[in-house]
């Protein structure tokens, strides 16, 4: 059997769908303390950040639903990915971005525990699942890409 990169799981879909709605509340909810607070105090990276996760949590859940009932779903999984992804980054962008604002070294430590741990996390998927080397690799670089100009090059 060949090994598939963004191989569709269902029920790790519909699992992705329930964290969504909670990402996507809890989204909500933070940009309201800012926006009813003062959002000129916090930097227009921090909001723009946070208010793009909100269509990319969206359309995460839209194509994670989709999986549910289309037969062919492959594109709809990447698709999923990438938006849940994306969103998720940015929110771990937006922390360590307002922890800078007062302590950089915190905030540097906390990137760099996340790449870490991340790292960490890949390997142990590859240790388990060898044939996942090149689609954890991307994945990571994804990350690191991510994190890096989202959020690290701004400290």
């Amino acid at each position: 059997m060949k090994n598939e990169m963004f191989k569709t799981n269902p029920a790790k879909a519909a699992n992705k769908l329930t964290i969504n709605s909670f990402m996507i509340g809890s989204v909500f909810f933070i940009f309201t303390l800012i926006w009813a607070s003062d959002p000129e105090g916090f930097s227009k990276t921090i909001i723009f950040q946070l208010v793009m996760s909100i269509p990319l949590f969206f359309v995460s859940s839209l194509a994670y639903s989709k999986i549910a009932y289309w037969k062919e779903t492959r594109l709809w999984d990447f698709l999923g990915w990438f938006t849940n992804n994306l969103a998720n980054l940015l929110l771990l962008n937006v922390v360590g971005l307002m922890i800078a604002q007062s302590f950089k070294d915190m905030a540097l430590f906390y990137f760099y525990l996340i790449l870490f741990l991340m790292l960490c996390y890949s390997v142990i998927n590859v240790i388990y699942e060898r044939r996942a080397l090149k689609e954890k690799l991307l994945k990571y670089l994804f990350l690191v890409a991510v994190i890096f100009f989202g959020g690290m090059r701004f400290i």
